[in-house]
This record gives structure tokens, sequence and C-alpha cells, in this order.
């Protein structure tokens, strides 16, 4: 990796990690995807220039499988709410913690790699990759609780899911 490359990576950090902690209104689902896309291909374009071996592509494969679980538990973590009938996302103490601990678990497992005879070019062109899977994973547990959440609720606010209805008779006003 080079230095180019790791000033990208690094502002593309900074980038997502002030849009999420200020809040954004989550946008279609051809726009919430988009990014996570972007940097996941080339991330895969940065691994097909890097001479991989085997100790690479497991390293790589399990560093692709921490950064989805982590992107999935950070999509649960979210603070995901109706703000004037849009959904509206903001990452969490706890969101803010998972991203932290996926980047430092993915540079200890790079580094790791490295002693056990992965090549650090190898190894260090995978962070595009990691990063976009961890947004994707983020991206679909977002998209799922905005649009669950819109559907609960209606125009104007109101409650729109259907009320179970109970074996208990209801009697009004309630006797005390």
């Amino acid at each position: 990796m080079n230095l180019t490359t790791l000033a990208v990576a690094v502002a593309l950090v900074i980038f997502v990690m002030v849009r999420r902690m200020r809040g954004e209104a989550v946008p279609v689902p051809r726009k919430l995807f988009l990014l996570p896309v972007t940097v996941a291909v080339i991330g895969l374009q940065n691994l097909g220039h890097a001479k991989l071996n085997a100790v690479d592509i497991g390293v790589i494969a399990t560093g692709c499988a921490l950064s989805l679980a982590f992107g999935l538990l950070r999509g649960r973590l979210d603070r995901v709410s109706m703000v004037n009938g849009v959904a509206h996302m903001s990452w969490s103490v706890g969101s803010v913690a998972v991203f932290a601990v996926g980047v430092l678990s993915k540079l200890a497992l790079d580094a790791g790699g490295v002693v056990i005879g992965g090549t650090s070019a190898a190894l260090s062109s995978s962070i595009f990759l990691s990063l976009g899977i961890t947004l994707l994973g983020e991206a679909v547990i977002v998209w799922h609780r905005a649009d669950s959440l819109a559907s609960e609720v209606g125009v104007g606010g109101q409650y729109r899911r259907a009320v179970q209805q109970s074996d208990r008779p209801t009697i009004w006003p309630p006797i005390r």
C-alpha cells in the first residue's frame, strides 16, 4: 500500500465517521448501498493486483468475515428514528466503539498474518475490501430497520401497524 492509498483510506474513514456521528437521513437503497459497494469493488481491484499466498487468502477471508460481523452488529447499535416523516440514522456510542474495535482487529489480524508468513503488500491491499464489507453489513441492517420503522409509522406520525387483539375484555373507564 502506498502513501496515497493510505491517505485515501484514512480520509474515507473520517468522512464516514463524521457523517454517521452527525446523523443523516437514510437514503433510498440505491444510494445507501452505493458507497459500500464502490469501496468493496475498489478493494477487490486492489487485491487483483497483489500476489496472494495461502496465508494471505486465509487472513483476508477471516478479516472479511469479521468485518461483516462488526458491520451487522454496528447496524443494530445505530440509532434509527423517524424525523419529519423520514428515516434518520446516527451512530450511538456503541456504534463508534464497535467501529474502533473493528479497525483495531483488522490491523491486528493483518499484523498477525504478516508474522505467520503473509505478505504485507497483499494484506494491506485488503483494507478497502474490509471497509466496504463492514459498511455493507451496516447498510443492510439500517435499511431493514428504517424500512420496518417507516411501515409502522404512517403519514403525520400516525401508527399504522395493526394492533393485536387480546382475549381479555376491554373495559372503559378502567375499574380501580
